[in-house]
């Protein structure tokens, strides 16, 4: 029996849900001030509870970061493999760690565009807008071209409430915080908004999502996001191993293989 879109995405999404660990290398690319900003590193990730391993490979070979649930008061351990030489530790969702860049560490993965993709059929549920377009190689495996088109994109005004910031009204809306950003140049990252302000933002996260499916493993090879302004975000996968038996050193800053 052939495959349809509907069939083919819940198939990715239960796939999704039920991962434990992950590890990868990703290429992202991303929109930053109008230029398309790129990126490549490996991951290690352990879900639940989190935990998040990364090296950097481009454009800073050997900055490491090192996140574990419930150590390090929270904090994220850095590893800049450059000046000032010494490890930092910062607020995962703080001004450094979010400067020029589309997602915190805890978007790492895929769980969190699967979510976003979940909200948008389940607040468009006609589902006409999604579509599987054949299969295509991508990165050397057979993948279920997906594309989901959203014609009711559009620009509109929020007003804040008391206490709210661009990272709360991202999360309340299923925004990411830098199209708020991108669209309200004078806001910042963090600290509270002046209640009663008119912002101009997105009323999706999206104009148009592709998603290429790997055939048999059912995780997203690619994920191209676009908005008004053409391509937003595009995050490629490869080197996926799906629930890897990870150990406590795998997430350690003793680990003889880092450079914490």
């Amino acid at each position: 029996m052939g495959q349809d879109a509907t069939g083919v995405t819940q198939k990715m999404l239960s796939t999704v849900k039920l991962m434990r660990s992950l590890m990868y290398t990703s290429d992202l690319k991303e929109r930053i001030k109008g230029k398309t900003v790129s990126e490549k590193g490996t991951f290690k990730i352990n879900i639940n509870p989190f935990k998040l391993y990364m090296y950097q490979i481009v454009p800073k070979q050997g900055l490491e970061c090192l996140y574990v649930t419930g150590q390090n008061d929270g904090k994220i351990k850095v590893n800049p493999n450059s000046f000032p030489w010494v490890n930092l530790n910062l607020s995962p969702q703080g001004d450094l760690m979010l400067e020029n860049r589309h997602h915190s560490i805890f978007d790492a993965g895929f769980a969190y565009t699967a979510s976003i993709l979940e909200y948008l059929l389940q607040k468009y549920q006609n589902g006409k807008d999604l579509s599987l377009n054949g299969t295509v190689k991508m990165l050397g495996s057979n993948c279920y071209y997906l594309m989901f088109n959203n014609p009711a994109y559009n620009m509109v005004s929020y007003i804040t409430q008391a206490n709210e910031t661009c990272l709360s009204i991202a999360k309340k809306l299923h925004l990411n915080f830098y199209s708020i950003l991108e669209n309200n140049p004078k806001l910042k990252i963090t600290g509270t908004i002046d209640a009663g302000t008119v912002l101009t933002v997105p009323n999706d996260y999206s104009s148009k999502m592709e998603m290429y499916i790997h055939v048999d493993k059912y995780y997203p090879v690619c994920i191209r996001v676009y908005d008004s302004k053409g391509v937003f975000e595009e995050y490629t996968f490869y080197d996926v191993s799906i629930n890897p038996p990870f150990t406590d050193i795998d997430f350690s800053a003793d680990n003889p293989k880092y450079g914490f």
